[in-house]
């Protein structure tokens, strides 16, 4: 989150897998971006985007689970941010899929970001009562 933060992208790419395999379902507007070369091309051009993340807050996690070459890391995320001269929070679920390569170096191969629905049935939440998560 810190490369993020700070536009340094080579920091950022990084941290994913070099690899075809990589999909990512972004914050928005687009839907996805899968490869490697797409996601490089994404943040790419964030660098110069008139938007940009400036801290983060884990409000719930980060929880891992997994095995001992493919892990899972989510939570929800603050995400403090500056668009178009307006600052704000915008408030994610966040998931990542990471996979240790033969030489040991972790990569990720997926993140998911994403919001509730606001009741897309029009049903309203299912779950009452205590224990609601």
């Amino acid at each position: 989150m810190l490369a993020i933060e700070a536009r340094e992208i080579p920091g950022v790419l990084h941290g994913y897998e070099r690899s075809e395999e990589v999909y990512v379902f972004i914050e928005g507007p687009r839907w996805a971006s899968h490869g490697y070369e797409n996601v490089a091309r994404g943040w790419s051009a964030y660098q110069t985007s008139p938007m940009g993340v400036t801290g983060h807050k884990w409000i719930e996690g980060p929880e891992m689970i997994g095995s001992e070459t493919l892990v899972s890391i989510q939570g929800i995320l603050d995400l403090d941010y500056k668009a178009n001269e307006r600052r704000d929070v915008l408030r994610l679920r966040f998931t990542w899929v990471l996979r240790r390569d033969e030489n040991g170096k972790w990569g990720i191969v997926h993140e998911h970001a994403s919001q509730p629905l606001a009741d897309p049935y029009g049903a309203g939440d299912w779950v009452t009562g205590e224990g609601k998560s």
